[in-house]
């Protein structure tokens, strides 16, 4: 007889191949993915507006009722008494995943379940009380009618889905029944919600079952206040909980996505004592792989690439010949513009293209010439610290003249700012760097596997799959020394076998600058010297003295090919530590566990 597959409900606002913004997206997807063979997993999410573009590829099937109430709008910013929700459910299956999406039947409820946007300022308060109270009847549906769909685990992603989950834990208590629970936390944004919309969102007084240290407590929400209020620096703190703390309070284990996040964030801000017993960590993943990403790109560009650089079809194409192409051609003829969702970004990079090196809608100039590549990736926000990079490039280029910047980087409409700014860069210095603002997905994987060296100076970083990424495309890494970049990062300074990069202070342009000199003059000798015996030439003995880390010019002179060893390091690193199939099963087992 088949053993029962213990069920699992996954809570997230984000859901790779549904609605995704960064990162998180691809967490919850691909830990499904790993574990829906162990697991039945369904995973409940708003629609995001997505249902007629999920139609095309999938067969939804629309739940047979609909959630129908009325709420006061007035916390949501409506200066009305009350409105009526009609909320429907629809179900599909991705990759052997059930999905439920919660959507809006009726004008007022579409507005903020079926928003595109999916964090969008005007709309993100009332989609989270519409998706609370729309899991709230979907709980007591079930209840009625078959007790067998109820989970037994719930695994909450971020503190957007807490109302959602403090609302189905008090209907299954007042029908006495019990379901375990797992909060992850990605990364701290500190919301804070008053008592009423708590209220005004379908959450009442009824007592739910609190894991403490002493053991579980019956305590109405009240009592939850209260207790989360009562542990910060000072005593008793006067602002309204964050609702990551009421979460984190609430769950029984607490995970994030990194052991230093969990010790330097996680536990101090979200409970201290009331959360370090049931704190964990789970790391991120990825399943990018290099060789898969070669053939992709071969595929996709070889027959533009051999053209362009005069190759024949036999001719093995290189990391340089990738490089060359990418820089001196693709990336101004980009198959189509970047994909911009805001008519505000877009309006903004307008007003900064001139021709020269921007061009409307987001498009670019190529350079005029190759040479050595730093890459880097993420959405702009003061987290990711680019300006960084901008404040090193002079240093770098008094050594690496040619050395280009390549910057692939998402706007939203928080850093029209930023984009202004930026763009000056671009201008002061037209041979050395480059900024696409938006998704321009036909290069990102080319851009990967051409790159000499990847950049991710985050001020903080609970985890940084974009760093996993890049190893596994044999890139070494610079990255500060913060939150889980300096757990999945190796710095070869140290470990020189087993090294994948070097980690610098955390805003520190002089260090980033050393870094990026050393790493790049590496490349350039490991390109040069066809022996060992090489090194002593007069010419790669000149490199080897523009090498201003000297941990890193002794270890170049004991092996000319080093830079090639941190490569196959990156790529070692991330297979036998960080494939998604890996680092499920921890969270297997927190799941088999509860």
């Amino acid at each position: 007889m088949t053993e029962k597959k213990k069920k699992v409900w996954i809570f997230s606002f984000e859901y790779a191949g549904v609605a995704k913004v960064g990162g998180l997206g691809e967490v919850p997807a691909n830990q499904a993915k790993h574990l829906v063979e162990q697991f039945d997993i369904t995973v409940f999410m708003p629609s995001h507006g997505q249902i007629e573009n999920l139609k095309n590829k999938f067969k939804l099937e629309k739940l047979p009722f609909t959630c129908i109430g009325q709420i006061n709008p007035s916390f949501i910013g409506i200066n009305e008494q009350e409105a009526s929700y009609y909320i429907s459910f629809y179900k599909f299956k991705m990759e052997n995943v059930n999905i439920v999406l919660v959507s809006g039947e009726n004008s007022f409820t579409s507005k903020y379940l079926d928003d595109k946007t999916v964090y969008k300022p005007e709309t993100i308060k009332g989609k989270i009380s519409l998706f609370s109270i729309g899991i709230q009847c979907l709980v007591e549906f079930f209840i009625e009618n078959n007790r067998n769909y109820l989970p037994e685990v719930v695994h909450l992603h971020d503190y957007h889905v807490v109302l959602a989950f403090i609302g189905m834990k008090q209907i299954l208590a007042k029908n006495s029944l019990n379901v375990a629970s797992i909060l992850t936390i990605h990364l701290l944004t500190w919301p804070r919600f008053e008592y009423d919309f708590y209220r005004a969102s379908g959450i009442d007084e009824t007592p739910i079952r609190v894991l403490l240290n002493e053991g579980f407590k019956l305590l109405n929400l009240n009592e939850i206040f209260k207790l989360s209020k009562e542990f910060n620096e000072l005593g008793i703190e006067s602002t309204v909980p964050t609702v990551e703390k009421i979460g984190a309070i609430i769950s029984d284990v607490v995970t994030t996505v990194s052991q230093s996040y969990l010790i330097s964030d996680i536990i101090p801000n979200c409970g201290k004592k009331l959360i370090a017993f049931k704190a964990d960590f789970v790391y991120d993943g990825t399943d990018w792989d290099y060789y898969e990403i070669y053939e992709k790109v071969l595929k996709i560009h070889g027959h533009d690439l051999r053209e362009y650089l005069n190759l024949n079809e036999l001719s093995k194409i290189e990391r340089k010949d990738l490089k060359e192409y990418l820089l001196e051609y693709k990336i101004g003829k980009l198959s189509r513009s970047p994909l911009i969702n805001s008519q505000k970004v877009l309006d903004t990079i307008n007003e900064i293209s001139n021709g020269n090196p921007f061009i409307k809608n987001g498009n670019i100039k190529a350079f005029s010439e190759s040479g050595p590549l730093l890459l880097t990736t993420g959405r702009i926000s003061p987290q990711k610290g680019f300006e960084i990079i901008f404040e090193a490039i002079p240093e770098v280029l008094k050594v690496v003249h040619d050395a280009r910047f390549l910057f692939l980087i998402l706007p939203t409409d928080y850093s029209l700012d930023e984009i202004k700014i930026y763009s000056t860069y671009v201008k002061k210095y037209p041979e050395n760097v480059r900024i696409i603002f938006g998704v321009a997905s036909d290069i990102f994987y080319l851009a990967h596997i051409s790159a000499d060296v990847f950049v991710s100076l985050s001020r903080w970083e609970p985890f940084g799959i974009m760093a996993l990424e890049a190893m596994a495309s044999k890139m070494p890494i610079i990255a500060s020394k913060v939150g889980g970049l300096k757990e999945s990062i190796i710095d070869l300074r140290n470990f020189p076998e087993i090294g994948t990069g070097v980690l610098v202070e955390r805003d520190n342009p002089s260090q980033f600058a050393e870094a990026s000199i050393s790493l790049l003059v590496l490349a350039e000798i490991s390109k040069r010297a066809k022996s060992k015996e090489n090194i002593y030439e007069t010419e790669i003995l000149q490199l080897v003295n523009q090498i201003p880390d000297e941990i890193i010019k002794s270890l170049v002179l004991l092996d000319p090919h080093f830079y090639k060893k941190i490569k196959e390091n990156c790529y070692k690193r991330v297979k036998t530590n960080f494939t998604w199939s890996i680092v499920s099963k921890k969270l297997a087992n927190l799941y088999l566990n509860l």
